[in-house]
């Protein structure tokens, strides 16, 4: 008999999973006529507003917080939630969510790395044959992109746009370290994404006053706001379900099927989205299989 508390574990996680696919087509409809920068303020700001009171209540008056703890997971908002949304949302808006989505899942490859050089993790057969599998796939995703290429751009441009969520998966590969030096505080973990996600608004803010580009209030009249909001709302519900099921189960099963969204993408891109913006083939399809096998067979064996 399936335990209770699993069965929850893993509905939220499911749930969770389709969250943040659904997040990424919405960033692709939005960034149709807006922008990348307007993407991460909005999602990043709905993140706070929603999760700050949340927090602010549940754990009033010991929030678990210490110096330390607050370093790291403000290292981890910075790389993980603003430089790594920011470089997904631009390439969703270059090449779109369902070339993205399977080529950012390589996250767990960058973290198997990084676990092994940062935290004495040991590389195994079968981490091995995940990593092959997630090269593999990246490498057929980036050439059915460029036999594609829905937008008719140029070769050094179509470069880049693969480039670019590369750097993502490189940057949401960091995150979870960072996180795991903070959590040796005993920091809990909604308190944590709630430091990360201010820490990551507040340095994007300085950023853009520092360029003038923050976006003014023509962004409300923004036909891409909309899209955004959503994208807001549906990452954190993600959000939610992610740290919630970690609360109650081993990262062993939340973690594999958090990655499913992947696929859920690439279905939904099939379903709902229009040619123009999404155009999935079945060597695509073909190709996220084989990313999201590796990125499962590195994750149950992390």
């Amino acid at each position: 008999m399936v335990d209770p508390t699993t069965l929850l574990a893993v509905v939220m996680t499911l749930g969770a999973a389709l969250a943040i696919a659904s997040q990424n087509l919405f960033i692709r409809m939005g960034t149709d006529e807006g922008n990348a920068n307007e993407a991460v303020v909005v999602v990043i700001g709905v993140n706070v507003v929603v999760l700050l009171p949340l927090v602010g209540v549940a754990y009033y008056p010991e929030y678990g917080l210490t110096y330390v703890s607050g370093i790291w997971f403000m290292a981890a908002g910075l790389v993980g939630t603003l430089l790594g949304r920011l470089l997904t949302y631009t390439s969703i808006n270059r090449i779109g969510a369902s070339r993205t989505t399977p080529i950012v899942a390589a996250w767990a490859l960058t973290s198997t790395v990084f676990g092994i050089m940062l935290l004495d993790e040991q590389l195994t057969v079968l981490h091995l044959a995940g990593i092959l599998l997630v090269m593999g796939g990246i490498i057929a995703i980036a050439w059915e992109t460029n036999n594609e290429n829905p937008d008719d751009l140029a070769k050094s441009e179509l470069l880049i746009g693969l480039v670019i969520p590369l750097g993502a998966a490189f940057a949401y590969g960091l995150e979870p370290v960072f996180a795991k030096f903070a959590f040796e505080e005993g920091t809990p973990a909604p308190v944590g994404l709630v430091v990360k996600t201010s820490a990551a608004i507040l340095g994007f803010t300085l950023y853009l006053r520092s360029r003038n580009s923050l976006p003014d209030r023509s962004m409300l009249r923004n036909g891409g706001m909309r899209w955004f909001l959503l994208a807001g709302i549906a990452n954190t519900l993600f959000l939610l379900g992610y740290y919630g099921a970690l609360e109650i189960a081993p990262v062993s099963i939340v973690t594999p099927i958090v990655i499913t969204n992947t696929l859920w993408v690439v279905l939904l891109s099939a379903v709902f989205m229009p040619d123009r913006l999404e155009r999935v083939t079945w060597k695509l399809v073909a190709a996220s299989v084989a990313v999201i096998a590796g990125v499962l067979i590195i994750t149950v064996n992390g």
